[in-house]
């Protein structure tokens, strides 16, 4: 049987979209479900010259190992690289949440998380100390 990964694609202005779309570089033996906004890892990967070849996720779908695909949840506002929003922190806690509920219900067989901005979630309005604590 093949395993399912949820991995988060942390913070959208931040590294984590770029390190998401580098795993097309790479050979795995579980399904990868990136968990985040299609639309900006095609724009992502459009500025770092990087081919996106991530399919929609469905989890009704079997598994296969060395697929990557995208489970959405939408940007509320549309991110640049290097320029933090916390218009978008709701987006970050809300790739958390999707990936701990599929863990939850052993849709997924783990999770992964991308760097996230503590600071920036914060600002929103959220008292955010840390991945750790928030899965906790």
């Amino acid at each position: 049987m093949t395993a399912r990964i949820a991995i988060t694609t942390g913070e959208p202005a931040g590294i984590g979209p770029d390190l998401c779309l580098l795993l097309n570089a790479s050979e795995f033996d579980a399904e990868l479900v990136l968990i985040g906004d299609a639309g900006l890892l095609t724009r992502r990967a459009a500025l770092l010259g990087l081919p996106v070849s991530a399919a929609p996720y469905d989890p009704a779908s079997p598994a296969h190992a060395g697929r990557l695909c995208i489970a959405e949840v939408t940007l509320p506002v549309q991110a640049e690289p290097g320029q933090l929003n916390p218009a978008n922190a709701s987006y970050v806690l809300a790739t958390l949440d999707r990936a701990m509920e599929g863990c939850r219900r052993g849709e997924f067989a783990a999770m992964v998380t991308a760097p996230v901005h503590k600071g920036v979630i914060n600002d929103a309005g959220t008292g955010f100390t840390g991945h750790t604590e928030y899965l906790a």
